[in-house]
């Protein structure tokens, strides 16, 4: 089974060893933003979504398929 955005996303991050508040600046996006993807809260944007992938260098492809 395929890992949901958010788990891919969480992961990402933690693996880099970065906090939400510095996924945030680097994507820039507030941590609230980066909280609500990693939890699946709410309707995140396409563009919202490349920002973060950006940040962690993944490609969006890979995230929301």
């Amino acid at each position: 089974m395929k890992a949901a955005a958010n788990e891919i996303i969480r992961a990402k991050r933690l693996k880099l060893g970065l906090s939400q508040k510095d996924l945030a600046a680097k994507a820039g996006v507030s941590p609230n933003t980066v909280y609500n993807v990693e939890n699946a809260k709410g309707s995140q944007t396409l563009t919202t979504y490349k920002k973060i992938c950006d940040a962690l260098e993944i490609k969006v492809s890979s995230v929301l398929k």
